[in-house]
């Protein structure tokens, strides 16, 4: 009986070191190629249609990428406990398409450096978000998972308005 219970402990425990071995050695690649398609379909719409909304509630086209940013920021400040801004709201609606680009590429830049310097112990460690309980790693994944809705969105209103969309980027 004791010998089930040594295979099945060491089982999980392998599972955790395989998931940490994963996010070290692959998730910067997975992150990398994020950044990539986030700002070829950023750069394929013309900026004439950067305001581009398809109904009154929805944001802009501009406004989807510029969300992705804010949410970087708040998302990251959980893991590192300091939050970090990449452009003043305030002025938001004066950025040319170059300075949204450059926003957006140097938002996910910072990811990408927190992830390659993502210790086990940052990654490993508990929190509470939004009332489920989780690890700061799990916050990449929601981050990534988060880009991918919205450029997904963006993606919609490139076809709307007859623009040819990049091919799509995975894994």
């Amino acid at each position: 009986m004791w010998v089930r219970w040594t295979v099945l402990l060491l089982l999980m425990a392998g599972t955790e070191l395989k998931a940490q071995e994963y996010f070290h050695s692959h998730f910067a690649e997975v992150w990398q190629r994020n950044m990539n398609y986030s700002l070829e379909v950023a750069e394929a719409m013309p900026e004439t249609h950067y305001g581009f909304r398809p109904t009154g509630e929805a944001m802009s086209f501009q406004e989807q990428f510029l969300h992705v940013v804010d949410n970087i920021s708040s998302l990251t400040a959980i893991i590192t406990g300091d939050r970090k801004s990449f452009y003043k709201k305030e002025e938001s609606s004066e950025l040319e398409k170059d300075a949204v680009l450059e926003i957006l590429d140097r938002a996910n830049a910072y990811v990408l450096d927190l992830i390659r310097e993502g210790s086990d112990a940052l990654l490993n460690e508990e929190i509470e978000f939004r009332g489920v309980a989780m690890t700061k790693e799990n916050i990449f994944y929601l981050l990534r998972d988060h880009q991918a809705h919205h450029r997904a969105q963006c993606l919609v209103y490139l076809r709307m308005k007859g623009v040819n969309a990049p091919g799509y980027v995975g894994w």
